[in-house]
């Protein structure tokens, strides 16, 4: 099958991740794959991927941060109408057997350019123009977004959800047909974050258990719930340490406090690492925890701990508790309740068995379903399903 694959990003961090690894997906499992975006193809950077922003990427991101919104929408749609004339020159008529689109607000060039070729066209919905996003949205255009979200759910061969949650919103809100969409959660490579192959990391790292966090330091994350909870527990397990992975505006906010908490030997914060470079880190975690969340999104950390073996603690979130059930591949707790997220720690810190069992399941639910070969496979056959 020739698919087109659309997407409107910038091609770095996790959406990197994502994307590149359903397009080798798609390749490994014999499709050809042609993609249409504002990075143009960058496959070699995702396997597995550098996420660094640089070059034309970089550039792309310090001018949209400037825009104001209202200019920055008149962008979006401006490059949409482009990406269709652009798509509809390169992709000629029988050229391509289906578009494979990832959504953006605004984004209307797959719909467009499949309609047009006359082929299936399936959507990727991480969020919506109604998702409570880092970057809040004018006012002026929001009718006309919410308009074309409608439109363009409506209008998909197939929906491929990243919850149940952002299920119910496109069914309830959107009225799409329950039967034209499928959840299908963020993933992880097993054969990339495998505890049978992977060693430890060259940096020094105790031998006590290690309770590890990898992701930005922003407030939606949760790292200072994280941290109160760790100061609740570390009294009992002494020998417990705390390992931060990432960076971000909170950083030095979290430095201060571990000092003035005095617990500067007890929590380590090694700074970013490159995704290519993660997996060793991750190893050496005894629990991998996601402090916090929202509603509607899939964090792909989650399942790298569980491809590690990782038991993981995460919030009740409906994302999270798609694929995590609480005492089977680790524990859930009251979102934002530090006292609830304290008790979970201390159980798995208190009960080693428990966490290698815990692990264990946490791998095979990655290695059966939660990877990336499986999730490429899906939308190839959300794709087939249009073509019938």
């Amino acid at each position: 099958m020739n698919i087109l694959y659309v997407h409107r990003t910038r091609a770095t961090g996790v959406e990197a991740v994502h994307i590149g690894q359903i397009v080798l997906g798609m390749r490994k499992l014999g499709h050809r794959v042609e993609m249409l975006s504002p990075v143009g193809e960058f496959i070699e950077h995702v396997t597995p991927a550098s996420t660094q922003a640089t070059g034309r990427r970089g550039r792309l991101h310090g001018i949209g941060a400037r825009l104001p919104e209202v200019l920055f929408e008149l962008l979006e749609i401006a490059y949409s109408a482009k990406a269709t004339l652009e798509g509809l020159r390169r992709f000629p008529a029988g050229s391509i057997d289906g578009v494979y689109e990832r959504y953006a607000i605004f984004g209307f060039a797959g719909a467009l350019i499949a309609r047009w070729r006359r082929v299936p066209w399936v959507l990727e919905v991480n969020y919506t123009s109604e998702s409570p996003l880092v970057r809040p949205r004018s006012r002026l255009f929001k009718p006309l977004a919410r308009l074309l979200d409608r439109w363009l759910f409506r209008s998909a061969t197939h929906i491929f959800a990243v919850s149940s949650f952002l299920k119910r919103q496109l069914v309830d809100e959107f009225g799409v047909d329950e039967r034209r969409i499928t959840i299908t959660p963020n993933a992880a490579d097993p054969a990339v974050f495998d505890p049978a192959t992977v060693g430890v990391p060259g940096d020094a790292l105790p031998q006590g258990p290690i309770i590890g966090f990898v992701g930005g330091f922003y407030p939606w994350h949760g790292v200072d719930l994280l941290l109160d909870a760790f100061l609740r527990i570390v009294e009992r397990h002494p020998q417990a340490r705390l390992l931060l992975i990432g960076d971000g505006p909170m950083r030095q906010e979290l430095q201060d406090r571990v000092s003035r908490l005095g617990l500067s030997g007890q929590v380590l914060m090694p700074g970013k690492v490159a995704h290519s470079k993660l997996a060793p880190y991750v190893n050496r975690f005894d629990i991998g925890v996601m402090p916090d969340s929202n509603l509607y999104g899939s964090p792909m950390k989650i399942f790298e701990y569980m491809s590690m073996a990782v038991p993981v603690v995460v919030p009740d979130y409906d994302p999270l508790t798609d694929v995590v059930d609480d005492g089977v591949q680790g524990r859930v707790f009251k979102r934002r309740d530090v006292a609830h997220l304290s008790a979970c720690l201390d159980q798995l810190l208190g009960d080693a068995p428990a966490r290698r069992q815990m692990g264990e399941r946490a791998r095979q639910a990655v290695v059966d379903t939660h990877n990336w070969m499986n999730n490429a496979r899906v939308a190839v056959e959300g794709l087939r399903s249009g073509m019938a």
